[in-house]
């Protein structure tokens, strides 16, 4: 029920609760955070100062009022590399797919693929049968940084997520998600 960002420039937070069959926003906080303290990169340390980060996590916690156990993080986007493999035959197997989707992705990793967390989702089927993935792929030890911080302010991040993908993630989550075609734009502060 807690979501927290961790982006260059601040850490946020929002809770979110049911009310009247819709989610609502119960409390949210916001702190700014220092230059350079985070710097996100697909191949490079991201959090060179974690203890400020931890704090800062800390008090937004305080000004919500209360810190959650476990929580959804939301990183940011330049953390990930963001691929789309077509395939025209599908393995049924899923142990199959995955060894697939890792060795295509061998090919474009800037870092060894052994370690990164992958993830994919089936995107589009064309009218020729083949299915379009998406996938995910970030440095391991990256994305352990952004969850340490948070554990070193009280909190688990259950689930990790990129800062945009979230955007898209709540947009289509809503009762009132568009169903015709659509843009969404993700506008923020950052460099």
């Amino acid at each position: 029920s807690v979501a927290v960002e961790i982006a260059r420039h601040r850490v946020s937070a929002a809770s979110v609760a049911p009310r009247e069959s819709r989610l609502s926003v119960t409390a949210h906080a916001r702190e700014v955070l220092a230059p350079g303290i985070v710097v996100p990169s697909l191949n490079a340390p991201n959090i060179l100062d974690p203890k400020a980060v931890s704090a800062a996590l800390h008090r937004v916690f305080e000004q919500m009022g209360s810190t959650p156990r476990r929580i959804a993080l939301a990183i940011p986007d330049g953390v990930a590399q963001v691929s789309l493999l077509r395939f025209e035959k599908v393995p049924v197997r899923t142990r199959d797919l995955d060894e697939l989707i890792h060795w295509q992705m061998r090919k474009a990793a800037p870092f060894h693929v052994e370690d990164a967390q992958l993830t994919y989702t089936p995107g589009l089927t064309a009218a020729d049968g083949s299915t379009e993935f998406v996938v995910v792929m970030a440095r391991r030890d990256i994305v352990r940084e952004y969850e340490a911080v948070c554990e070193a302010a009280g909190a688990q991040a259950g689930v990790v997520d990129l800062a945009t993908f979230n955007v898209i993630n709540s947009v289509l989550a809503s009762p009132d998600a568009p169903a015709e075609d659509w843009l969404l734009v993700h506008v923020t502060d950052e460099d």
